[in-house]
């Protein structure tokens, strides 16, 4: 079902197909929209089309947003005109077009059968004034929403819904400081891109840049496909590059993603969870403070069906993949398959626990296949972090872990690595008091791979993990196939380090 939809969508007649665009009344204006008209006529009589109407019709209509008023100086705030360039088309469905100039702009909604196409000779820039984003309440609950609050580019409960071109949609944070980094709660920023509650949306070939927080955010979206866009979001911590949010059936392919914060990032907030995503043949130039394809942290709902594939990973503080966990997500059958990285904190972390340290709330991880990864150059001697959790008197595994084909360079944490020997005060377990520390001193207080020893929410990059490729814990059926451990120094720590794993089969070795 699944691919029988993508490659129906992929083979859809689209925008840049067109018949030549109708190019109008050059006098037509904001004031023809009000009545219902626009440069190609009036709406229909029922103010609107059907699906299969409105596919015919967005093969034939364009509504250059110039038509409607739009400057594209860069310096008028074009707002009102492609607001109303994209009310006007959706009466019938149809093509918005930003065409030769920079449309200075804030928040703008998209409606069900409209393609936002921003053609290569254009770029859609976001106002640097925060009152141009009013905030929005979009009809889901979800714990993310807290920090997705304001965009540049919005669409909500749409249908049908096409972001396209060879063009650039600029959030424009650089200039504004309290939008770099964490300065200023989430919430408060716009993001680039956020479609939300949505089905059948697009988003393709275009430049997404300098969002003041997320870049392009799809929340509870069914049947999403990302393709062949170009993310730079390297802005500092919470700046993401694509995050996709629960939801199902969704392909994020041929992408190449920069960011200050998770390249590609899948989360749950919702109940409903995440289902059937595929990311391939995608790059991750730069992810910042943290980690290249990630599954959490976000991570209520289950997640099902994940395959990440042919994907490289580059400059990545944490993890290259990342997959968590921690508010009582089950998570199975995810497959990594084809991945190299390079310039990494470590390859892999996997960690199931609970943030709010209530048994209750622990989910489970059940079937994580690693397969034909290649790492080299890695920036600290974790190892990779593979671990189940002792929370209150109860311990939480994972099961089915599979690792086949692995070529992990290591250059060796030299002679006399910490911790020597391994004990739980130096290697914690993910829950709330540490042994040996002040009380109230929480341990991990955010789960990823530089936080792992850290304490009072502190990341340390300098810790040594029990074994210098992996250290697996509270584990059951995990297999090791073809594991090559090249050292390029000393190091006396075996290549896996096991404690509380059943079923453990296969080794590491250099």
């Amino acid at each position: 079902m699944r691919w029988r939809y993508l490659g129906a969508l992929a083979l859809m007649p689209s925008c840049a197909t067109n018949p030549p665009r109708a190019q109008g009344d050059a006098g037509a204006g904001i004031g023809t929209v009000a009545e219902g008209g626009g440069p190609d006529g009036p709406a229909s009589a029922d103010g609107g089309a059907s699906g299969a109407e409105a596919s015919t019709d967005a093969a034939l209509r364009t509504c250059d947003a110039k038509q409607y008023g739009a400057k594209g100086d860069g310096v008028t705030k074009d707002t009102a005109a492609i607001q109303a360039a994209i009310d006007d088309c959706a009466t019938t469905g149809g093509e918005v077009l930003l065409e030769g100039g920079i449309f200075l702009s804030g928040m703008v909604v998209l409606r069900s059968h409209i393609t936002l196409d921003v053609d290569a000779s254009a770029t859609l820039l976001g106002s640097q004034d925060i009152a141009d984003y009013p905030d929005f309440s979009p009809p889901v609950t979800n714990t993310q929403l807290a920090d997705c609050q304001k965009a540049l580019v919005y669409a909500e409960s749409a249908d049908d819904v096409h972001i396209q071109g060879s063009g650039t949609i600029d959030g424009n944070a650089t200039g504004v400081a309290t939008w770099n980094g964490d300065v200023v709660p989430e919430g408060t920023r716009p993001m680039v891109i956020f479609t939300v509650a949505s089905s059948n949306v697009t988003i393709r070939d275009v430049t997404v840049k300098n969002g003041a927080v997320w870049a392009v955010v799809n929340m509870q979206v069914q049947h999403l496909v990302i393709d062949g866009i170009t993310v730079d979001n390297d802005l500092g911590p919470t700046h993401d590059g694509i995050d996709v949010v629960d939801g199902d059936d969704v392909l994020v392919e041929n992408c190449t993603v920069a960011s200050g914060d998770d390249s590609i990032c899948l989360k749950s907030g919702a109940a409903g969870g995440l289902s059937n995503v595929t990311v391939q043949n995608c790059q991750t130039t730069q992810s910042g403070v943290a980690n290249g394809v990630k599954l959490g942290t976000a991570s209520v709902g289950p997640f099902q069906n994940i395959d990440v594939e042919n994907v490289s990973i580059a400059n990545a503080q944490s993890a290259a993949m990342a997959v968590e966990s921690v508010d009582g997500s089950a998570i199975s059958n995810v497959t990594f398959r084809h991945i190299t990285t390079t310039n990494v904190g470590t390859p892999i972390f996997v960690l199931l626990g609970s943030r709010d340290l209530v048994p209750s709330q622990v989910g489970s991880i059940d079937g994580v296949t690693f397969d034909d990864v290649q790492s080299s150059s890695m920036r600290y001697n974790w190892g990779s972090i593979v671990t189940g959790s002792v929370v209150g008197s109860q311990t939480f595994g994972i099961s089915n872990l599979t690792f086949s084909n692995l070529q992990l360079a290591y250059d060796g944490a030299g002679a006399s690595p910490d911790p020597a020997p391994y004990t739980a005060d130096t290697f914690p377990e993910y829950q709330g008091q540490v042994p040996g520390q002040p009380a109230g001193t929480l341990y991990n207080q955010y789960p990823d791979a530089k936080f792992f020893t850290g304490t009072g929410g502190n990341a340390n990059t300098s810790y040594h993990g029990p074994g210098y490729a992996f250290f697996v814990r509270h584990a059951s059926a995990v297999s090791f196939t073809s594991c090559i451990t090249p050292l390029t120094g000393t190091d006396p720590r075996p290549a896996v380090s096991s404690e509380d794993v059943t079923g453990l089969t296969g080794s590491c070795a250099p």
